[in-house]
């Protein structure tokens, strides 16, 4: 039986526009308000930038802290929880999909994967810094004057521009065809893995063949498709585990498994502790 769902933070909700921006220090309103969110997800990309300090927050149950002069991102979709800024000054930009190009966005996402926080020059982060306070001072500005959003799209490019060579490794990646079909394909888990946990239905669902999709997403991940879907199928079930009160066999059959027994040896066989042990532990 349900108990709570883990609820979605929609942008609109705290913004008139596609995205907001905020500058977060120990004392600012917003900091309290984001230290008391429970496990939630997100409908947009999140950008911090650290200028002082260090802080930390849970991302899909692996902690992740950021430290002065590093940049993390947290993509839709990835559950978040435990976000402590309060020993830190930093910029945190909020962006719907929608208003991204698309080259940014296939490269914020191939990022997310990582799960990791990138060190940036320090030149960069100064550039950085400027560009989101003066964003901050351009949307304050403008009132929901419609002309103005053409402006506000054009200034989140070019943000976009500085941070997404940083986070790759210093180059910007072309988008290519293979790295296209690997977004795809783990942008399509959530949606469908708790019914489809054939390699074979995402290749159909892509139009290509199973033994090229294979290809691409080890090439790009180094992981293969067999190995991403039991990714998705676990992290389904440590969100069940902690936000329901279903039973591990009840979660087992709303993911999809017959066989609950199976379930929880591959739930083991993955993270070293059953099901009951991952529950008793994450809601200590």
């Amino acid at each position: 039986m349900m108990t709570r769902n883990i609820p979605i933070h929609y942008l609109n909700e705290d913004s008139a526009f596609e995205c907001e921006v905020l500058h977060l220090t120990p004392l600012s309103d917003r900091t309290n308000k984001l230290s008391g969110f429970l496990d939630h997800i997100d409908d947009c990309y999140t950008v911090i930038l650290v200028n002082n300090g260090s802080g930390s927050a849970d991302i899909d149950f692996r902690s992740v802290v950021m430290s002065a002069g590093q940049l993390g991102i947290i993509a839709p979709g990835q559950v978040h929880a435990n976000i402590c800024i309060k020993e830190c000054e930093l910029w945190m930009l909020r962006m719907a999909p929608d208003i991204m190009d698309d080259d940014y966005r296939y490269q914020l996402d191939e990022f997310a994967m990582t799960g990791k926080p990138v060190i940036l020059p320090e030149d960069t982060v100064k550039i950085l810094w400027d560009a989101l306070k003066f964003l901050s001072t351009l949307m304050a500005t403008m009132n929901g004057r419609q002309p103005m959003k053409s402006v506000l799209f054009n200034m989140l490019n070019v943000i976009l521009g500085i941070i997404t060579p940083r986070v790759l490794n210093g180059e910007m990646k072309p988008r290519r065809r293979s790295t296209e079909i690997t977004v795809k394909f783990k942008r399509m888990l959530p949606l469908y893995v708790r019914k489809e946990k054939r390699p074979s239905f995402y290749a159909n669902e892509l139009c290509i063949s199973g033994v090229y999709l294979n290809e691409v997403v080890k090439k790009n991940t180094g992981k293969t498709p067999s190995e991403w879907i039991n990714i998705a199928i676990l992290l389904e079930a440590k969100r069940l585990l902690r936000s329901t009160a279903m039973t591990v066999k009840e979660i087992a059959h709303e993911l999809g498994f017959d066989d609950h027994a199976y379930f929880s040896r591959l739930f083991k066989k993955n993270t070293n502790i059953t099901p009951l042990e991952f529950r008793n532990v994450i809601l200590k």
